[in-house]
């Protein structure tokens, strides 16, 4: 992991203390991943923290590769809303009141898919939830035109009835074609099809679940 944030703004009051910080950052970045930056090579610095995200340039397979050299938790203050955008970017944290622009900039930064291990984004957000509620659907009202159509997804919850019910289903048309225990596909080609189908639905829900933290060794969720 690392930080990344305007070097310029010191909200310590004390060059010395934000000097201090940044050289910590760039000493740890430089441990971590064998790199070689200094203050003065800031721009570069956080020009590689990017392609490392997004595994661009020069990082393009890192995670077959060499994994170790991934980047997996990157802290920002006003950093990478915009002209960056990365499919391996999952979950963003906020823990920072937003609202209009700045709110729909945030949210923006997982929204590129990646099949089905990104099919969607996952924003958590911890200050002032109930504020920032009402100003995600003020800020969703005022850019999607009032029809965010397709903009959520179910939450975990929803994801786990439709596993249950999907699973139903498919237990139901093995039933029915007097086959125990899913041994073997129906003989008849429509039921087949119909397998084929419920399936796919089912690992739809599996893979999103997984994403919001399901596993199969915990039986309930609340």
């Amino acid at each position: 992991m690392t930080a990344l944030f305007d070097p310029s703004i010191d909200n310590n009051g004390g060059g010395a203390i934000r000097e201090s910080a940044l050289l910590e950052i760039l000493e740890g970045y430089n441990r971590l991943y064998g790199t070689h930056y200094a203050l003065p090579m800031w721009d570069k610095f956080k020009k590689d923290v990017a392609s490392r995200l997004a595994h661009k340039d020069g990082y393009k397979g890192i995670e077959k590769t060499s994994p170790e050299k991934q980047l997996d938790l990157l802290i920002v203050v006003d950093q990478m809303l915009t002209g960056f955008d990365s499919k391996w970017l999952n979950t963003l944290y906020l823990d920072k009141m937003r609202d209009e622009e700045n709110l729909i900039q945030a949210f923006s930064r997982t929204n590129r898919l990646f099949g089905p291990d990104k099919p969607f984004g996952s924003i958590r957000y911890y200050r002032k939830p109930h504020t920032m509620t009402k100003n995600i659907e003020d800020a969703l009202k005022l850019y999607s035109g009032d029809r965010p159509l397709a903009l959520y997804v179910e939450r975990l919850e929803g994801n786990l009835n439709g596993m249950n019910q999907t699973f139903a289903e498919i237990r139901d048309l093995f039933g029915e074609s007097g086959i125990k225990d899913f041994e073997r596909l129906p003989d008849d080609m429509a039921a087949r099809g119909k397998f084929a189908l419920l399936f796919k639905r089912f690992n739809d829900y599996l893979n999103a679940a997984r994403i919001q933290g399901f596993v199969w060794k915990k039986a309930a969720y609340t």
